[in-house]
């Protein structure tokens, strides 16, 4: 929660702005407001993997980078934005129609060429009813709650008895399936589709990693109100297999890395607030790292700004806020398509880390015609620098949006 010309807000793909263009209901006076990420909850899956009814915007997140059997590199996109109508569910509201919706499901989908220098995507809008799109909710699995320890980010396995999927979100095109082991990817429209099964790796640390301060840990702020904030977590390294069709040639994935983030949350955006800077990096070392760098329109950094590191050697992962000094774009690219310029090169600087990061391919741009008709930047990049005196190499994904340092949108 997710035309670059256009001024919007944050995440990680987060989109928000485009999501909530969709629709923009009246409420009567006396209806309940959506609800929102005020303090922590107590997370629980595989539950919490499921959709979160009465929260107003949510979605499931999944970007990484792959080589086919021959050594041929992708990046990819899949996600899946899930928009409610209104607090309260279409009977509720006195709806009696078959056709009557809860929630729209956006389907973003998109894969990136490297070699053959050539980016794709594909997105569709797709109303919540008829079986036409939809999702597992949080209250369908709460039976099969399996409570996590907070501070440790630790979490007990899932029942073993229960071959079918655990959670399932669907549009008409697309669908994951969570099961015990993994997630199952599946999508396909005119030029490009996948069908990916993806194992979570993770040994010392939980495969799941809540974002946030320590103190309010799955609580990620975007802003100083309460309720500016979602409820956000990752699963940093998913092992990726599966196969990939662009322009009807179909390529056998031997290996790869894939990144996932799920956040639900309403109203998380501050109105001063023209966009932002997602980084996810997996490194060779066993490190990843998360920030958003989310851009006022003054040009100043949101104090909320931060990020997640995370070390899978000895099973920890801390939380930083994001200083000016931290991220700098360097060279930017142009599209011809939309006239936007964003940074396709970047330093990170963290106290134990300094790391250029690189898009793998410049033309990544995300043309949206239905999602209020925005353009972003989603794009694979490849990762090298020093972490403490040790050269590192790495690979992750790179989302801009909005008004951004060092690029025009």
């Amino acid at each position: 929660m997710k035309s670059s010309t256009h001024p919007k807000g944050a995440q990680a793909t987060l989109l928000i702005i485009a999501l909530a263009l969709w629709t923009n209901p009246s409420h009567a006076e006396d209806e309940p407001p959506f609800k929102q990420a005020i303090k922590p909850i107590a997370f629980s899956f595989p539950a919490d993997h499921a959709s979160h009814a009465g929260y107003q915007t949510e979605w499931w997140y999944f970007t990484g980078n792959l080589k086919d059997e021959k050594g041929h590199e992708f990046g990819y996109q899949f996600t899946i934005f899930r928009r409610a109508m209104a607090p309260k569910d279409a009977k509720e509201r006195g709806r009696k129609s078959a056709w009557a919706a809860d929630d729209f499901y956006l389907l973003h989908l998109a894969i990136s060429d490297i070699d053959g220098k050539a980016h794709a995507d594909y997105e569709s809008l797709e109303r919540g009813a008829l079986g036409i799109a939809g999702a597992t909710d949080v209250s369908e699995l709460l039976k099969e709650r399996h409570d996590v320890n907070l501070p440790d980010h630790k979490m007990i396995d899932y029942p073993k008895d229960k071959p079918e999927p655990f959670v399932r979100v669907w549009t008409k095109e697309a669908e994951l399936n969570r099961f015990r082991n993994g997630w199952q990817l599946k999508a396909s429209s005119a030029r490009i589709g996948l069908d990916f099964d993806l194992s979570e790796t993770s040994q010392k640390l939980s495969q799941i990693v809540l974002h946030g301060d320590r103190q309010e840990i799955g609580l990620s702020r975007k802003g100083p109100k309460p309720g500016q904030a979602s409820y956000y977590y990752s699963v940093p390294r998913l092992e990726t297999k599966g196969t990939l069709t662009l322009d009807g040639a179909k390529y056998q994935i031997a290996r790869g890395l894939s990144w996932m983030d799920h956040e639900f949350g309403s109203n998380q955006l501050s109105p001063d607030q023209a966009g932002w800077e997602w980084f996810s990096i997996q490194l060779d070392n066993g490190i990843e790292i998360m920030l958003y760098v989310l851009r006022n329109k003054d040009g100043s950094i949101e104090p909320s700004s931060s990020g997640t590191w995370i070390d899978q050697q000895v099973g920890r992962a801390g939380y930083f806020k994001v200083e000016p000094a931290m991220l700098k774009p360097g060279r930017t690219w142009k599209s011809l398509q939309s006239g936007a310029e964003y940074p396709v090169e970047w330093t990170l600087k963290l106290p134990k880390a300094e790391l250029h990061l690189k898009t793998a391919l410049d033309d990544q741009e995300f043309h949206s015609k239905q999602g209020a008709g925005m353009n972003y930047y989603e794009g694979a990049i490849r990762v090298e620098g020093t972490f403490g005196k040790q050269s590192v190499k790495g690979e992750g994904y790179l989302e801009i949006t909005g008004k951004t340092l060092g690029g025009r949108m």
